[in-house]
């Protein structure tokens, strides 16, 4: 294994890549997340592509908007518009549960940030940092192979602190 400060990716991406579809109902994906106790996902088109990424931040962000209607977004009214004759408080926008009613595809980031297995984890941070992101998915041959998440770098960087503890504990 390559010392810290030569890691790449590859050497701490979780391998085993849960995905969502864009067609789940906001509810269908919490149950998801807290069923496999994940925080984000890639998510994926009816086509099986890679069309965005989902997290507890976006659930959270839906969760504090004021009220969520047919007409706010044009994805919903897409999927609605068959439901013609049928109140708001019929269909739930009115009271009771939103993520029943709405889609993973109304609450994702639908840009994707990569980068290639080779990457050094140094450089993964920095762009955690810069972008404001928890998740990096990681690409081998152009096709999504991974993720880093900030879990991950954390899981890393905790030997080097206990390490330090422990050289700096017996030079007392």
């Amino acid at each position: 294994m390559n010392t810290r400060s030569e890691m790449v990716a590859s050497d701490i991406m979780s391998k085993d890549l849960l995905t969502v579809s864009e067609h789940w109902s906001i509810q269908a994906l919490i149950e998801f997340f807290n069923r496999h106790k994940i925080t984000g996902a890639p998510v994926l088109s009816a086509q099986k592509e890679f069309s965005g990424v989902v997290s507890l931040s976006d659930i959270l962000t839906f969760d504090g908007k004021p009220k969520h209607s047919i007409n706010e977004n044009p994805t919903t009214q897409y999927y609605y518009n068959s439901l013609e004759g049928y109140s708001p408080d019929e269909l739930g926008f009115s009271e009771g549960s939103q993520h029943k009613n709405h889609l993973v595809a109304e609450i994702m980031t639908k840009s994707i940030i990569s980068a290639p297995d080779t990457t050094l984890v140094t450089e993964l941070a920095e762009t955690m940092h810069s972008k404001g992101v928890h998740r990096i998915f990681i690409t081998r041959d152009e096709q999504i192979c991974g993720a880093v998440s900030t879990l991950d770098i954390l899981k890393l960087l905790s030997g080097i602190t206990l390490y330090r503890t422990e050289s700096n504990a017996s030079a007392k």
